[in-house]
């Protein structure tokens, strides 16, 4: 990164405090009128007993440096330094942030999350190309324009660095963290990479579906943690942890390629785009049609029927759940409680014999 700026101190009396949006160990963040532009804008004041020029200069400067981005909050020239506090100037987010949105257990719409995504994703590739890293992506950190997120952004920058900057443990660990992180020690440093971010999206995604966090920490001593990275390992021979069984067949591929541990094979946050178009949860996946099969001809050659077959009796039935297809073949002289089950895999065909005996090729 290598950018030049020109920030002068504003005077303290150049915005009327309307209230206080957010407070936190940094400090808060206030809705103000800036009397010079007549326009409403969001302070950022940091404390100074907590913060050091340096790191407040290096916030403000990764700011500015991003301006001119859709998806990225816009920061005003200009800073403020009053006795207890350092200051700037931001774009006013009206509708608060992505945290507000997500309920406890429930997530939000997918249509909506999917539009976050899209947003949150070019944003952060934005990012990424300048060879930032923004290692602090959460539901805060993502303002809203509208209350449809039809326009979100990406916001906070006190911790972003260089990617190849090497970085040590951060300290509280939260639950976007990914492993590297996670494990790293004390006195271990960490080349950073955008892949840091690509995780943390990858869990932020998750929450947005379903309102609550996948693992507590992203450790094999997780139980969830652990069901996740065994499925990783063992995809097609183990099922779908429990807890990620809401989503569809498409959406685990885009989770499989955000979240994983190998972080040379992870991301980039731009996969997401593939997969925009299909469903995400189970319950958005459209139904299967069905058909009835009563001669060979209507079933000999068929591939991967995308439909449920139902029959009765003799007739063979093939049914669709999820992305496992599979027959059963009951024989009318045989009782009709005992059936053959024949698992599909891919380019598989059926046929029939002259005597209705189904063969899976």
């Amino acid at each position: 990164m290598a950018a030049c700026f020109e920030v002068e101190k504003t005077s303290d009396d150049r915005f009327d405090v309307i209230e206080f949006l957010g407070k936190g160990s940094y400090g808060e963040v206030a809705l103000a009128l800036d009397k010079a532009t007549g326009t409403h804008v969001a302070l950022k004041l940091v404390k100074k007993n907590g913060t050091s020029w340096g790191a407040f200069f290096h916030e403000l400067a990764v700011s500015m440096f991003l301006n001119g981005h859709d998806g990225i909050i816009s920061t005003h020239p200009g800073y403020m330094d009053s006795p207890d506090h350092f200051g700037f100037s931001q774009e006013w987010a009206p509708a608060g942030s992505l945290h507000s949105l997500i309920q406890p257990g429930v997530g939000i719409p997918e249509d909506v999350a999917k539009r976050c995504a899209q947003q949150i994703s070019e944003a952060l590739a934005y990012m990424h190309s300048k060879g930032l890293v923004h290692r602090d992506l959460k539901p805060d950190n993502i303002l809203l324009m509208d209350e449809l997120c039809s326009h979100v952004k990406l916001s906070d920058f006190g911790l972003a660095q260089l990617a190849g900057t090497p970085v040590a443990p951060m300290y509280p660990v939260n639950t976007f963290m990914s492993p590297e992180l996670y494990e790293l020690q004390h006195d271990e440093l960490l080349v950073l990479g955008s892949f840091v971010d690509t995780w943390a999206f990858g869990v932020l995604l998750y929450l947005l579906v379903t309102g609550c966090f996948p693992w507590e920490r992203p450790l094999v001593a997780d139980p969830y943690f652990k069901d996740f990275f065994m499925w990783q390992v063992h995809a097609g021979i183990i099922p779908t942890p429990e807890s990620w069984q809401r989503f569809s067949k498409p959406a685990m591929e885009m989770f499989d390629v955000l979240l994983r541990r190998d972080l040379t094979n992870r991301g980039p946050v731009g996969v997401v785009n593939s997969f925009l178009e299909v469903a995400w949860t189970a319950e958005n996946v459209p139904q299967k049609d069905y058909a009835i099969v009563e001669t060979e001809e209507d079933v000999a050659g068929m591939v991967l029927y995308d439909g449920q077959l139902i029959v009765e009796q003799e007739y063979i039935v093939v049914e669709g759940a999820g992305d496992v297809e599979y027959i059963i073949v009951s024989d009318s002289g045989s009782d009709p409680a005992v059936n053959t089950l024949l698992l599909l895999t891919d380019n598989v065909t059926v046929d029939m014999d002259p005597q209705g005996v189904a063969a899976v090729t």
